[in-house]
C-alpha cells in the first residue's frame, strides 16, 4: 500500500464531527480514503449525513497535518494499522454497524482466529470471581481461543494473565492511544501480553484515557468476539455495558451467577433475569453452546442439492457445503447481508434443509 493512502486513512481519525459510521460511508462512496479528501464538494454533499459542518471538517487544513504526525509516530513505534477494507480486519467486528474504520495494533496476533471470547468484569474482583476466571480459561485452553479483555484491574487482568499462563493468544482493547498506558499498574503485563497477543485501540496517539472513551472501547470488546463472558458486574458499569452491547450485536453472552445480595453480582443476575445472557455454571458451558470441537472433525459427506431452491438459497447451501459455519462467515463468503441471510436460513430451516446450532452456527442436514 502506498504511504499516501496510509496517510489519508489516518486522516479519517482526525475529522471533527465524523465518526466510524460516516467515515465508512465516505470511503464506501468514494472508493478509498484518499478519494474522500480529493472528491469534489458537490459529490460529497450527496452522501447521507454529510453536509454543512461535516463538510467543513473534512476540508480542514489541520486534518492532514495531524495525520502526518501520526504516521511518523506509528512508523517509529512499529505500530500496525488495520483498515476496515483490509482482509486482516476482524471479520466479526466488521459486521457491527458502528465498527471503527481502523485499528492501531502493537504486537502480533491473528484477529480472525477460529474461536474468540471476551472476558470482562469488575475492577473490584472477589476471590470467587478470580478463581472462576482462572478455571474457565484454563479449561478453554485446549481449544486455543483468543481471549479478549480491556487491561483494567480486576477481572480483565486475571483474564489476560491466565490466557498467557495457558498459552492462549490474548488482546487488550484500550480506551486511549498507544503512546500511553492505563492503568499504570499493568505496564509489565502489557509488555508481556504483546509477545502472546497485542494491544489494540481505535484511538490515535495523544488520546487520554477519558471516561467517554471506554464505552467506545467496550463495543470493540463485544464486537470482536463470538461471545462475551461477564464474570462479576455491578448494576451499572463497563462490564454490564459490554454484555449488553454483545447481546445487541446478536452475539452469545454468558454471565456467572453470584449471591443475590452481592453488589458485584447484580449486573450478572440482571443479564440472566432479562434473558440477555446464558447462565454459566461450569467451563464446558461455553464451548458446548458455541459448538467448539477441539479434537474431532466431522466426517466428509456429500451434499445433495434440492432442485427447487431459489438463487439465494442455493448460494447459502453452496457456501455451507459440508461445513458448520458461523453466520458472519456465511455472510462474508456468500456476499449476503446478515438480514438477508436470516430470512434465507429461516426458510431453509423450515424445509428441513439446514439446521441452526448454538453459537449462531448453521449446517446442512
Amino acid at each position: 500500500m502506498k504511504e499516501e493512502e496510509q496517510l489519508y486513512r489516518l486522516a479519517l481519525c482526525f475529522i471533527d464531527l465524523v465518526g466510524p459510521v460516516v467515515s465508512r460511508a465516505l470511503v464506501d462512496h468514494c472508493g478509498s480514503a484518499e478519494a474522500v479528501f480529493n472528491e469534489k464538494t458537490h459529490v460529497l454533499q450527496r452522501i447521507p449525513r454529510v453536509g454543512g459542518e461535516r463538510l467543513k471538517a473534512i476540508r480542514a487544513k489541520d486534518v492532514l497535518i495531524r495525520a502526518e504526525k501520526e504516521l511518523a509516530f506509528i512508523e517509529s513505534e512499529k505500530i500496525d494499522v488495520v483498515f476496515f477494507q483490509d482482509e486482516r480486519y476482524p471479520r466479526r467486528l466488521l459486521h457491527c454497524p458502528d465498527a471503527p474504520v481502523l485499528l492501531f495494533i502493537k504486537g502480533k496476533v491473528d484477529l480472525n482466529p477460529d474461536h474468540t471470547v471476551s472476558v470482562v468484569g469488575t475492577r473490584r474482583q472477589s476471590n470467587y470471581g478470580r478463581k472462576a476466571t482462572e478455571q474457565l480459561i484454563q479449561d478453554w485452553a485446549r481449544y486455543g481461543p483468543m481471549i479478549v479483555s480491556g487491561l483494567a484491574l480486576g477481572v480483565d487482568t486475571t483474564a489476560h494473565k491466565t490466557a498467557i499462563k495457558f498459552d492462549c493468544p490474548t488482546i487488550a482493547v484500550l480506551g486511549h492511544g498507544l503512546d500511553r498506558l492505563y492503568p499504570h499498574q499493568n505496564r509489565s503485563l502489557a509488555i508481556t501480553l504483546q509477545n502472546n497477543g497485542a494491544l489494540v485501540s481505535e484511538f490515535p496517539s495523544g488520546t487520554n484515557p477519558d471516561a467517554m472513551n471506554f464505552p467506545k472501547r467496550n463495543r470493540i470488546v463485544a464486537g470482536i468476539s463470538d461471545a462475551t463472558v461477564v464474570i462479576e458486574a455491578a448494576e451499572k458499569g463497563g462490564a454490564l455495558i459490554t454484555g449488553q452491547l454483545a447481546s445487541g450485536y446478536q452475539r452469545d453472552v454468558f454471565a456467572l451467577p453470584g449471591r443475590v445480595n452481592d453488589p458485584m453480582s447484580k449486573g450478572c443476575l440482571n443479564l440472566i433475569k432479562n434473558n440477555e445472557a446464558h447462565v454459566i455454571t461450569q467451563p464446558s458451558d461455553v464451548p458446548e453452546l458455541l459448538g467448539w470441537d477441539a479434537e474431532h472433525k466431522e466426517e466428509v459427506r456429500q451434499i445433495q442439492m434440492p432442485i427447487d431452491l431459489s438463487t439465494e438459497e442455493a448460494a447459502v447451501i453452496s457456501t455451507l457445503g459440508r461445513n458448520r459455519m458461523e453466520i458472519d462467515r456465511i455472510s462474508i463468503e456468500s456476499g449476503m447481508t446478515i438480514s438477508q441471510l436470516y430470512a434465507v436460513l429461516t426458510a431453509l430451516e423450515l424445509r428441513g434443509i439446514v439446521r441452526g446450532l448454538p453459537g449462531k452456527q448453521y449446517e446442512v442436514n
